[in-house]
């Protein structure tokens, strides 16, 4: 039972909610956003009721025994287990993954007199005492003047292994999401299609009196929609499906029961490696970036504290955004109902730790590997690179 993809391709616009209520009558009816990518218990969610299918279930009440134990119970995700999503794109017949640009960058985009962005790296600065503790080492620039993070913008493969790496970053490209803009923009002055990923629709919908013909007043809603841009999918590594599960080629998939095209990759999506781990008077220095989201019981790591589950180590300061609240729907009939919202730690995220050097290697093998709660959905997937103090 060996690690396969497949990559999940709209046939139309996508629609994926959030966690806040979205009830007839009420404020937050209009516009609603569609959150993009989804969060990876939309994705396996899809792919599992999808194979399901596949082996006869009818769409309704729970799973029989024979499909559970391929497919797992529940949250209960086992014999299978995923990674990602990934958001991947073709070009020239290559498949492309692109991973969201991590917290320790900071950029200033070229205005119309320039051509290229200009860069520089986020590291812990001059310990100052404030609310965390005593001579806290806050993330700071060399000189960041006018850049701000580049939230909303993703990296290739190729570009990631140089942040990883700490290298110089002139020519890394940042691939921006969706459109600044939902109106038209100058094509003098819009970014480039090959740097966009996906638009928004803005869309209107109604209800009908069927008796009466009629819209029912007060039951108009509107929404965005996600579309993305030509040769733009998402992608999710899966392991533990048997010889006899082969997902469909099409499935519902997000809101409204909107249609997915799968396509099984010739190749599992594949992640940058990290960089060989430097030691300094004894002291190994790395970074920790989260590819997805992830989710931690007791809460945060503070300054000085011990790395979730990478014993030996010490957390020195971090980039974070606020938290993600992701829940999700029980389908099972007898605890059918909405999944508790649980705070997430956004993917980009990164933390600036200490190691022993004799720990060094150990942590650089956990490059790839998931930390924290729900890691058989693919939460909590990192990635390890290199910092250096004062640069």
């Amino acid at each position: 039972m060996c690690m396969v993809a497949y990559s999940l391709s709209p046939v139309d616009s996508w629609f994926f909610r959030d966690g806040r209520p979205f009830n007839q009558g009420e404020k937050n009816q209009t516009d609603v956003e569609s959150m993009f990518p989804p969060f990876a218990t939309t994705i396996v969610g899809a792919i599992r009721a999808s194979l399901a299918r596949s082996k006869g279930w009818n769409g309704h009440g729970d799973w029989p025994s024979e499909i559970k134990d391929k497919l797992g119970d529940g949250e209960h995700l086992k014999p299978l287990k995923f990674q990602g999503p990934y958001l991947i794109r073709k070009i020239n017949g290559i498949i492309e993954p692109l991973f969201p640009a991590p917290l320790n960058i900071i950029g200033k985009e070229p205005s119309f007199d320039e051509v290229n962005w200009t860069f520089s790296y986020l590291n812990p600065g001059n310990g100052i005492d404030c609310d965390l503790g005593n001579e806290v080492k806050l993330p700071a620039a060399t000189n960041g003047t006018g850049m701000k993070r580049l939230n909303g913008f993703f990296f290739n493969k190729d570009d990631m292994q140089t942040i990883l790496q700490g290298n110089e970053l002139q020519h890394i490209n940042p691939i921006r999401g969706k459109r600044v803009s939902r109106f038209v923009q100058d094509y003098d002055t819009a970014p480039s299609p090959i740097n966009i990923l996906w638009d928004l629709e803005y869309t209107v919908g109604i209800e009908r009196n069927y008796q009466k013909r009629t819209a029912k007043e007060g039951a108009i809603y509107s929404s965005q929609k996600v579309r993305l841009c030509q040769n733009v999918a998402l992608a999710m590594n899966v392991s533990g499906l048997t010889e006899d599960l082969e997902l469909p080629a099409t499935l519902t998939f997000g809101g409204e029961s909107r249609i997915a095209y799968a396509e099984k990759l010739e190749n599992p999506i594949g992640i940058p490696e990290a960089p060989p781990l430097q030691s300094s008077g004894g002291v190994t220095r790395f970074t920790v970036t989260h590819l997805t989201p992830a989710y931690f019981e007791r809460g945060l790591a503070g300054p000085g504290e011990e790395f979730y589950g990478i014993h030996g180590t010490k957390v020195i300061s971090a980039c974070l955004e606020r938290p993600v609240r992701i829940g999700g729907w029980n389908s099972i009939p007898a605890r059918k109902g909405p999944i508790p919202l649980k705070p997430f730690i956004p993917p980009g995220s990164v933390w600036f730790c200490e190691s022993e050097k004799e720990v060094a290697e150990k942590v650089r093998d956990l490059n790839g590997c998931h930390i924290g709660g729900y890691t058989d959905f693919g939460f909590g997937q990192i990635l390890i690179g290199l910092w250096k103090e004062g640069a």
